[in-house]
């Protein structure tokens, strides 16, 4: 990796620029990319600075439409979205935001039940084997949702045995 010459800073704001055309990135997207490209921490920090003041780089929109999109498009549950916020560099109080904001547009049980709903595919849960029910109770919790909210949903939906 070559080091940039100080005083390039404006060809970090070039760079962040571009990449925020092709999609949104949160604040520490950027900096890893710029990073990687060879700017030096002051440069970076004075791309960020002068997107951010500017609007275009916002991390709290970002976590939203991010958040909203998880939600409504991948049916995530609350702890899937959350580990997708940080590892993009979200802040944790920003992810906490945002959550909630996209929660109030389709409630985790609701997203939960329609996951449920997608998998059986008609079907009820008495009508498919244990271990099927075992399967389908780890794809829910591999999608985010908590053990108690999927218990709680198995019991709606036709009950759920143990073997």
């Amino acid at each position: 990796m070559r080091e940039k010459r100080p005083g390039e800073a404006e060809k970090a704001e070039e760079a962040a620029f571009r990449l925020l055309a092709r999609r949104d990135h949160s604040r520490e997207e950027i900096r890893r990319k710029l990073k990687v490209r060879g700017f030096s921490p002051e440069e970076i920090e004075k791309a960020l600075k002068w997107l951010e003041t500017r609007g275009i780089l916002d991390d709290l929109r970002y976590a939203q439409k991010l958040a909203f999109s998880l939600t409504k498009e991948k049916l995530f549950g609350p702890q899937r979205i959350s580990q997708k916020l940080l590892q993009k560099g979200i802040p944790a109080e920003l992810a906490q935001e945002a959550m909630e904001k996209a929660d109030e547009t389709l409630a985790a049980g609701e997203r939960l039940r329609r996951a449920l709903r997608m998998k059986l595919k008609g079907r009820s849960l008495d009508q498919i084997f244990p271990s099927e029910r075992r399967k389908l109770a780890n794809y829910l919790r591999q999608r985010g949702f908590l053990w108690e909210d999927i218990w709680e949903a198995f019991q709606e939906t036709g009950g759920f045995t143990e073997e």
